[in-house]
């Protein structure tokens, strides 16, 4: 029965165009929690019903309806594009060279804009934990600019480029770190330095 409960919350869910992270907001449970409920891996108790069933705007019998739960809504399809995923930009090193591509991704061709180039990078080290874990792979679109407070990769002096959040002030870039390790500080660089950017970060490969 707790399968059949989950496979309703998610189907209402979708029927509604929800996300969980938006029924997380009307319940109160956790994105995780709801995924473990909606696929029967945490029980789901008299209390947590009715929370769902006053969020889903649903009684809580309907929630309880076997042949319904077998019901998939449907959901158009998203175009999608292949790109490569790289482990790192180093410099003198082509971003794609054979050796540096560890995997490729999937992205909706709607984040895409005609002309552009886009490629994963995936993430290391905890300098960028409070956005993004490490094993994350971030999409970056390729672009020599990157607008005040976006997330970007730069290179900076010819080392390895880096991922950071990036702020101008005055004549210097600011490359701020954002993460629960307080040993990340804040880069500065100025004009004396020599700066690539490599592109900005518009969206985020996540596996779970």
């Amino acid at each position: 029965m707790q399968n059949v409960v989950g496979k309703n919350i998610r189907r209402i869910r979708k029927q509604k165009k929800m996300t969980q992270k938006q029924l997380s907001e009307r319940t109160g449970f956790s994105q995780n929690g709801i995924s473990n409920h909606e696929s029967g891996n945490r029980k789901i108790d008299e209390l947590d019903i009715m929370i769902y069933a006053e969020a889903l705007g649903v009684k809580p019998h309907e929630l309880f309806n076997e042949e319904a739960a077998e019901e998939e809504p449907t959901i158009p399809s998203v175009p999608v594009i292949s790109i490569p995923v790289v482990s790192q930009i180093s410099a003198g090193m082509p971003i794609y060279a054979e050796e540096n591509i560890v995997e490729h991704t999937y992205i909706a061709d709607t984040i895409t804009k005609e002309g552009k180039e886009y490629f994963g990078l995936k993430v290391s080290g905890d300098s960028m934990d409070k956005e993004f874990k490490e094993g994350d792979v971030v999409i970056i679109e390729k672009d020599s600019t990157v607008e005040n407070g976006q997330i970007g990769v730069v290179m900076i002096n010819g080392y390895n480029a880096t991922l950071k959040r990036v702020k101008y002030f005055n004549d210097s870039i600011l490359l701020m770190p954002e993460s629960y390790n307080p040993k990340h500080e804040p880069q500065v660089y100025t004009n004396k330095d020599e700066i690539h950017i490599i592109g900005k970060v518009v969206g985020l490969s996540r596996r779970y």
